[in-house]
């Protein structure tokens, strides 16, 4: 255990300095952030131009919501799935198989340099339109957030790992990948908030893990709630995706050993 700790922080550590040395990347990015969330405010400030108060939120609430979940979605998208399908076409992840550091373990660890370094340029752009926009985070407790916050990308990371895996059987995947970013984004209440939709569909959400990939988040960032129930349930998804992610690997190995790959 301490050998694959310290091997990952060495991975996070790397992944995070890669990250940090393309500043024109960062730069483009952080422009391409302010024009979205620029943009999303315009949207929403003529959704609510006819009607004051939707689906029991007003501007200010739906606007924070939006912009605070596509933020995270910004943050927390990982490439982990664009990342082990070029390593599988291109042969890389042969090398990887036999180094004595888990395949998901590796991953995430890369995974999670990568969100810290964009956490350096996306949180003081989030402040700023936070700002401009008269908005703000009000947390019940930051520390509560933060544990969601980490959960929600523990989430994502296994979406994306096991979409990557599917690189040992299709040879394109444009396709799974953008229908994967597109359903965690509407049914996790990163494009519109679940409160837009009908009450049995939010109660379904809420009991499945759609709504903790951005809903739970969000939710305890912005103060609308405080409650420790959706983290539970979010906690107890988490464990499930992981075991997941792990058996989906092993499944896929076992694969490739048989047919000699």
């Amino acid at each position: 255990m301490r050998h694959a700790l310290q091997a990952g922080a060495a991975l996070v550590w790397a992944s995070a300095r890669i990250t940090a040395t393309d500043r024109k990347g960062r730069l483009i990015l952080t422009l391409g952030y302010l024009l979205g969330m620029w943009l999303l405010f315009w949207l929403w400030r003529g959704i609510y131009a006819a009607d004051p108060h939707r689906a029991g939120l007003d501007f200010a609430t739906a606007l924070a919501h939006v912009a605070t979940a596509q933020t995270l979605f910004a943050l927390l998208h990982t490439s982990a799935d664009w990342t082990l399908a070029r390593e599988i076409r291109s042969g890389e992840v042969a090398a990887q198989l036999i180094q004595p550091v888990n395949l998901c373990w590796r991953h995430g660890a890369q995974a999670l340099g990568r969100v810290l370094a964009k956490l350096v340029y996306t949180l003081p752009a989030l402040l700023l339109f936070l700002w401009w926009a008269g908005l703000a985070l009000r947390p019940a407790s930051w520390l509560v957030a933060l544990i969601s916050v980490l959960l929600s990308f523990v989430l994502l990371f296994c979406i994306a790992f096991v979409t990557g895996l599917a690189g040992f059987l299709a040879t394109d995947l444009w396709g799974i990948t953008a229908s994967k970013d597109a359903l965690v984004q509407f049914l996790g209440g990163a494009l519109i908030p679940l409160a837009f939709f009908p009450p049995a569909a939010q109660a379904a959400l809420h009991w499945l893990p759609f709504a903790h990939f951005f809903n739970t988040p969000v939710a305890y960032l912005t103060g609308q709630t405080a409650a420790l129930t959706p983290l539970l349930l979010q906690a107890a998804w988490t464990v499930v995706f992981v075991l997941g992610a792990e058996w989906a690997a092993r499944q896929i190995q076992r694969r490739l050993v048989i047919f000699g790959a």
